[in-house]
């Protein structure tokens, strides 16, 4: 990449002012930027005119700096001196052509009503604030972004738009959408009502899975159990956010505790109403993948924030399980419920014949696009439950399986949350999560995988492999 070619215009309005520009044309030469300056490149015998007007003749040129203080801004205006023909060569260049990109202002003074000091013929347009010296280097580093097209904030891919919304027959009429906005409006107010308010909209979310019941006898093979669970993308899209407002702008400890409670709460759609009897095993497979699906795009989104307290809390304490009470056996069970087998899905991948290992893992990836959850970090949070669920389970038969792990690939250096882990200071702020297991407790597990293939997944063709995953070999190996 070649050097960018930058004239610098601006005013002799004294020894002072002058040393300045000097000193903020020698610094864009040190940063890399070709600045053509007056004091350099225009000698004795030289045509003046011809200097200035290669600012917009010379096609190498591809920015013009406008250093302007109010000596500047008076005599562009008066069309008097050096900046008077100068203007004339700007104004006109301005006016004719449509390249908005090529001048920028730098201004270093107000007027005394707070005026930017700017030219007339750029009143309208955004300049550089170069008046506070205590800002220089913020200011100096814009205008380092402007001359190398490199703008500090990028705009993001177009995406599409959400299917409930291009095909509104297939929409969800969302009952929570006003108890939702006023959730996320109080907590980033830091509203006295934020948390009343969050636990209203939860509440209200608990009672609304209720319309996701899938008629009884429905046919296991219809498109209906995909409508189904594509018309709770808005709802799950509307949680994440609270998840995602929750982990920004609050410290508020009792979050954890609705989250717990939600997810605690969303376990009795694992089973029929109350006195419904004859249920097939399949019935309640909809909203076992929903919840599934929604407690790993939590976790995502809550070790992306850095929550790992928060996380930590839906994998540490037990959930109380209703059912399991009334059936006479432990209600308190572990995470590890959220995760379960699914025959609907099974049953329909071998009745349409379909050469896939899991799709459950299809589903998760193709609706992880809008949801603002990369799926790489939802890949690596079903590996962590899964690694954790073998560090602190007892059960061989109540294990959490990866799903999602049969899109992985060999990584030497392993998911993110690990390969930060070779600091041995960062591994220790999410050993909670692996529920407060060493390095050297790691390193028994993956030696009894070795002892014991069968207790991995597949990914592919293969089974995975937990030591690459995990980046093992260089965990702990820096400070």
């Amino acid at each position: 990449m070649s050097a960018p070619k930058v004239f610098i215009s601006y005013s002799w309005t004294n020894p002072d002012h002058e040393n300045w520009v000097l000193e903020l044309a020698t610094a864009l030469r040190q940063s890399g930027v070709d600045a053509i300056l007056d004091k350099w490149d225009l000698r004795e015998g030289h045509d003046a005119y011809a200097f200035m007007e290669q600012m917009v003749s010379d096609e190498r040129i591809s920015k013009v700096v406008i250093v302007s203080d109010k000596a500047y801004a008076d005599k562009s205006n008066a069309r008097k001196g050096g900046a008077g023909t100068e203007a004339q060569i700007i104004s006109s260049e301005i006016y004719a052509k449509q390249d908005q990109d090529k001048f920028a202002v730098a201004v270093t003074e107000f007027s005394d009503n707070g005026e930017p000091c700017v030219p007339t013929y750029y009143k309208s347009r955004i300049f550089i604030d170069f008046s506070d010296p205590a800002k220089f280097t913020e200011s100096f580093d814009q205008l380092l972004r402007w001359i190398a097209n490199k703008p500090i904030y990028k705009k993001p891919d177009l995406g599409k738009l959400p299917q409930y919304i291009t095909e509104p027959e297939a929409a969800v009429t969302l009952a929570t959408n006003a108890a939702q906005r006023r959730a996320v409006a109080a907590i980033k107010s830091g509203a006295d009502y934020a948390y009343p308010a969050t636990k209203e909209y939860v509440e209200l979310l608990i009672d609304e899975l209720e319309k996701f019941r899938l008629p009884k006898d429905f046919d296991p093979l219809s498109d209906d159990v995909l409508t189904n669970l594509d018309s709770f993308i808005p709802y799950r899209d509307e949680f994440l956010e609270i998840v995602r407002t929750v982990a920004t702008y609050t410290q508020d400890e009792r979050y954890a505790d609705l989250l717990h409670g939600f997810f605690e709460q969303s376990h009795k759609y694992h089973n029929p109403p109350e006195g419904v009897g004859g249920y097939r095993e399949i019935d309640c497979d909809n909203f076992k993948f929903l919840i599934h699906e929604l407690f790993l795009h939590v976790g995502a989104l809550l070790i992306a924030e850095r929550r790992f307290s928060i996380f930590n809390a839906l994998l540490e304490r037990p959930y109380y399980l209703a059912s399991r009470a009334e059936r006479g056996t432990d209600p308190l069970r572990t995470f590890q419920e959220f995760r379960c087998y699914l025959r609907l899905f099974e049953y329909r991948k071998q009745q349409f014949k379909l050469n896939r290992i899991s799709l459950v893992a299809d589903m998760i990836r193709d609706r992880a696009g809008g949801s603002g959850t990369v799926f790489n970090n939802i890949m690596q949070v079903d590996f962590l439950l899964f690694v954790r669920s073998d560090l602190t389970g007892d059960d061989p038969y109540n294990r959490w399986y990866p799903e999602t792990l049969v899109f992985s690939e060999y990584r030497e250096n392993g998911f993110e949350l690990f390969q930060r882990s070779r600091s041995a200071q960062y591994f220790e702020t999410i050993r909670p999560l692996l529920g407060g297991a060493t390095k050297e407790d790691l390193g028994k597990l993956l030696e009894a995988y070795k002892g014991d293939r069968s207790a991995l997944p597949r990914g592919g063709f293969s089974t995975i492999h937990p030591a690459s995953l995990m980046g093992f070999a260089n965990l702990c190996t820096l400070p």
